[in-house]
């Protein structure tokens, strides 16, 4: 289980060093650097308030460290693979592996996206509650940094499904990095 936990935590710290390597030249930084396709990076960290029924295993709380290598597959739209730690109530962990796909657009001068997550909790732990699928639609808006390097924030509702057919459900706070690894050439 430790080894389990270390390897998930040098996963995250590898792509945040990856992220964090840019060149020093001054650049004109573009709206977005996945508006057009390319190899993007998404690293996240998420809160989510459980609603409804708080009081059974995996339903008060969450606290998510999410990492998403996504390729956009058009002018607009991404998708990926993502594999993350999920921490409930303060002490169930459990490992999400899932699908994301994204649709960017313009309100006005704001960037803002459409996000779509679904997929499998893997539970490390024997317990009743055992491997769950989950789905999280939601929306958010982007911010540049750099040509390559974005900040996002958004929201979304993320219900998980039990394997005794119920459901939990949490308001998600999504607060994240984007980073593309295309070069901007003019």
């Amino acid at each position: 289980m430790k080894k389990l936990h270390v390897i998930v935590m040098v996963f995250f710290s590898t792509s945040m060093l990856i992220v964090g390597q840019t060149s020093g030249a001054k650049k004109e930084y573009s709206v977005v650097p996945n508006s057009r396709p390319g190899l993007i990076n998404i690293t996240e960290l998420n809160v989510g308030i459980g609603l409804y029924e708080i009081n059974v295993d995996y339903s008060l709380q969450q606290f998510n460290f999410y990492s998403i290598l996504g390729i956009g597959i058009a002018k607009n739209l991404t998708a990926g693979i993502g594999i993350g730690y999920s921490l409930y109530n303060g002490r169930r962990a459990l490992f999400p592996l899932f699908a994301d796909f994204r649709y960017f657009t313009h309100i006005g001068k704001t960037r803002v996206f459409v996000f779509g997550d679904s997929g499998i909790l893997l539970n490390s732990a024997k317990n009743v509650s055992g491997t769950m699928i989950f789905v999280n639609p939601g929306i958010g808006m982007v911010l540049p940094i750099s040509d390559n390097l974005s900040v996002g924030f958004g929201a979304g509702l993320f219900t998980q499904f039990r394997q005794d057919y119920d459901h939990d459900s949490f308001i998600i706070i999504k607060n994240g990095m984007i980073y593309s690894f295309n070069s901007k050439k003019n």
